[in-house]
């Protein structure tokens, strides 16, 4: 009860502070076939190169329900920085989806999400979304999934009224995200996701994310995590530059 209380509360100061930045869900999804809540907390420490260059701490967490044909999860996501002294609170997410096994290789998804980015200019971000995933392959050390699904998103950006940008914009995006999951050996896991998102009908208008993840596992309660991130937008605000990358070391506790 006492991990299951820190989950809700490490959540609820997200909620709080109504700040709410694009996320791979997947490195959150939580393999187990047990019935009943499981939870996760991951702290790192962030190294940015791009439109930021300073360090923070990213703070992320997952709140599951698992029914047994289907699961429902929470995710709640941020950043936390300083810069010459001052504290900043640049970036933040919160993530609800449900999951729904079809069959023993397809499953059904809806999600819904809010978020911000103030290095992107991002001041308010709401989508709304669904499709399926696929299990391509499971050998036991080596995964691949396939998910393919659309969303409907909003943006709001801090740029002035005049910009060719816009300030207030609105998208129908298809979104293709493929997972490769290696157990290198007992206790090291290799986990790649990459993403493709496109604007329906404006082609060129697209994002590229990858994910990549080095997972060792100290304890059946504690991962040591070593991440690198790269995220691509081909149609940035005009002061924003195309690409960001992240590197992140810390640590995942399962709940």
């Amino acid at each position: 009860m006492r991990n299951l209380f820190f989950v809700l509360f490490t959540i609820s100061v997200f909620i709080y502070n109504n700040s709410i930045a694009q996320i791979n869900t997947e490195r959150y999804r939580l393999d187990s076939d047990s019935i009943g809540i499981t939870g996760i907390v991951d702290v790192e420490v962030t190294a940015i190169t791009g439109n930021t260059d300073f360090q923070f701490i990213h703070l992320g967490g997952r709140l599951n329900y698992n029914w047994g044909e289907s699961y429902t999860f929470l995710v709640a996501d941020g950043g936390f920085g300083w810069d010459e002294g001052e504290s900043i609170f640049d970036q933040a997410l919160l993530h609800f989806r449900h999951v729904h096994s079809i069959n023993d290789f397809i499953q059904a998804e809806g999600f819904i999400q809010t978020d911000f980015n103030k290095k992107r200019l991002l001041t308010e971000r709401e989508l709304i979304g669904g499709g399926f995933r696929f299990k391509i392959f499971n050998s036991g050390e080596f995964k691949i999934r396939l998910g393919t699904t659309y969303f409907f998103e909003h943006e709001s950006y801090d740029v002035p009224l005049n910009s060719m940008h816009g300030s207030s914009l609105y998208a129908n995006r298809l979104s293709t995200y493929l997972t490769f999951e290696y157990e290198i050996k007992e206790d090291v896991k290799l986990v790649v996701v990459n993403y493709y998102q496109p604007q329906i009908g404006n082609w060129e208008d697209y994002r590229i994310i990858s994910d990549n993840s080095l997972i060792v596992s100290i304890s059946s309660y504690v991962d040591l995590k070593v991440g690198f991130n790269l995220r691509y937008d081909s149609r940035p605000a005009e002061t924003i530059k195309n690409t960001d990358t992240f590197t992140r070391f810390g640590f995942s506790f399962k709940l």
